[in-house]
Formats: structure tokens, C-alpha cells, sequence
């Protein structure tokens, strides 16, 4: 496909080359990927919140949520890059070429790259990903408390 293709040319040349399937290529990384980052940080900013808020007992700071959030998406990172490698190698212009599948894919990192090969981008990813989901959760933690007053009247 070429690059920078419209959208509706490139999914008629997927559709030409590869045909339905074509479209769903490297959608099992995907799913891992996704299921596995955000069922994670919300596991663990759950706990986060439970240990602060003493099972509820007490209110969390907006500086709490902060570090629950960086904390949740520190965690949930370092456990699922390597599943973002591989959905991120498995969505390349070239995947359908260099891979026939997502255990090919991971097959090919670790003959490759070795197990270090499926943590690459880590730091980057951390560094937009960790600041990110602090200022998320705090935000979600203060509209909460909005939201809570306004209805709850």
C-alpha cells in the first residue's frame, strides 16, 4: 500500500490484495495489546485508590489521583510493551510482507532481537504515557467530585 494513501483507497487496495482479512491483519496484537494496558492500569489505580482512601474511608488529593495515575500507567506500560511491539510491527506499511501472522511476529522479535527486542520505544512511551495518565486520573478524580455535587443535590 502506498504510503499516504487516502483512507478509502487504501482499505479498496487491502480489499484488492488481501481481501477481508486483509483489513483485521494484526488485529489479535491489538486486542492483546489493548486488553492487556487498560485492564491493568485500572486494576492498579483501583488498588492505588483503595490503599489511599482506606476502602474508602477517606478522600483522595487531586495530587494523589496524579501519582495513581503515573503509577497505574507506569505499570501497565512496562507489562504491555510487549504487546504494543508487536501491534505497532503488525500495523507497519510492510507487515504484511515481513510477518504471516502475530505469533510469527513474536517468533522473528525474539530470534532477532532477543526478549530486550520486545521493550523497544519503552522510555519514550514512558515518557508520554506516565505524565499522561496522571493528569487523567486527577482530572477524572476532580470532574468526579463536580459531577457527584451537581447531581447528587
Amino acid at each position: 500500500i502506498e504510503l499516504n494513501m487516502p483512507f478509502l483507497g487504501a482499505l479498496q487496495e487491502i480489499l484488492m490484495r488481501e481481501g477481508i482479512f486483509g483489513v483485521y491483519h494484526g488485529v489479535m496484537a491489538t486486542v492483546l495489546r489493548q486488553g492487556s494496558n487498560h485492564g491493568l492500569r485500572f486494576v492498579w489505580y483501583h488498588e492505588f485508590k483503595r490503599i489511599v482512601t482506606n476502602d474508602g474511608e477517606t478522600k483522595m488529593t487531586s495530587m494523589e489521583s496524579f501519582v495513581g495515575g503515573m503509577t497505574a500507567g507506569l505499570f501497565a506500560a512496562l507489562l504491555n510493551q510487549p504487546f504494543d511491539v508487536l501491534k505497532t510491527r503488525l500495523q507497519s506499511s510492510t507487515a504484511s510482507e515481513d510477518y504471516a501472522s502475530t505469533w510469527d511476529c513474536i517468533c522473528k522479535t525474539f530470534q532477532t532481537e532477543g526478549f530486550s527486542g520486545f521493550y523497544t520505544g519503552l522510555i519514550p512511551r514512558l515518557a508520554r504515557v506516565v505524565p499522561g495518565q496522571g493528569l487523567i486520573f486527577m482530572s477524572y478524580e476532580s470532574i468526579l467530585i463536580i459531577l457527584l455535587a451537581i447531581f447528587s443535590s
